[in-house]
């Protein structure tokens, strides 16, 4: 999501072909359970399953595009693998007052 994006109900906008919009945020729920970094985002989109329009649709359609440029990222499950947990943030504590 870009800062400052909101996603409303839009109603007076062009609406998109509302079982393809549905397949699509399907498969993003999907994609949730090993890409936690989704979840907002595809809330976000659930919303408007019922009358999706085309600002709807080009949030999902610039998810799928973030989704192309991160498949590395993810939890992986492993039958029989390490039990070692491994995470990465990109919060910045700079601003923290009890240093």
């Amino acid at each position: 999501m870009v800062p400052g994006f909101k996603l409303t109900k839009d109603e007076g906008g062009v609406e998109a072909d509302s079982t393809v919009y549905k397949k699509m945020v399907g498969s993003l729920m999907y994609l949730t359970t090993t890409r936690p970094d989704l979840m907002f985002i595809v809330s976000l989109i659930s919303r408007y399953m019922e009358r999706p329009t085309d600002s709807h649709f080009l949030a999902a359609k610039r998810t799928l595009r973030y989704i192309k440029g991160t498949t590395g990222f993810g939890i992986f499950y492993k039958k029989g693998g390490s039990e070692e947990l491994v995470g990465y943030s990109d919060s910045d504590n700079s601003g923290d007052q009890n240093d």
